[in-house]
């Protein structure tokens, strides 16, 4: 009885804390360069982010949903396979090896103002968990419970005028499925500029 009472305790505190962590998770870690008008940006290039594992496509899922929030706060945006395909074409360094000079001929045949991308940092669906124990009898039992989903993703934007990054900021967030957390994580990291990018407030 001891052990299935230790077994639910802990159960009860994992869920406690992952609810804890849900709700009042810390702010995004964010640098943005001073001085930088981000009221000119209108039209912004999403490429595809460095991923996380193997197998997940996690990196074009996190550029397909920068893209689908972008869109809703009324940007203008140009999806990451028109960017890649404008990289290979031209013969210009990948998403992963953008240097200034990239940047700036990136903007020119493209016409954005910006470009954004980065890497995912976490990337763990929804999973089921199992603790074992033994009853009163010796018998060994079992609890089964649901992790939640986590996402993880540090981005940045570059200026294509400059080639300068004039945003970096990483979060991870967790949430009851990937869906979820894929969404809170990309909506908290474009909410880190509402202080200095009014559009952004939008949600």
């Amino acid at each position: 009885m001891k052990s299935k009472r230790k077994a639910n305790w802990l159960i009860l505190s994992i869920l406690h804390f992952s609810l804890l962590a849900l709700f009042f998770g810390c702010a995004p870690r964010t640098a943005i360069r001073k001085e930088y008008d981000f009221t000119k940006i209108n039209r912004i290039g999403v490429l595809e982010f460095t991923g996380y594992g193997y197998g997940m496509n996690s990196g074009s899922a996190v550029a397909d949903e920068f893209i689908r929030q972008l869109m809703f706060r009324g940007f203008d945006v140009i999806e990451r396979e028109r960017m890649e395909s404008l990289l290979r074409e031209q013969h210009l360094a990948s998403a992963k090896l953008l240097d200034p000079e990239t940047v700036k001929e990136v903007g020119k045949l493209s016409g954005v103002d910006a470009l954004i991308t980065g890497t995912v940092t976490r990337y763990t669906p929804e999973h089921k968990d199992t603790i074992y124990f033994k009853d009163e009898t010796g018998q060994v039992r079992s609890e089964v419970f649901l992790i939640d989903a986590e996402v993880g993703i540090s981005a940045r934007m570059f200026d294509v005028e400059t080639g300068l990054v004039v945003w970096a900021s990483s979060y991870t967030y967790e949430s009851f499925d990937m869906e979820g957390a894929l969404r809170g994580t990309v909506s908290s990291l474009l909410s880190s500029l509402k202080k200095v990018w009014p559009r952004m407030k939008k949600s």
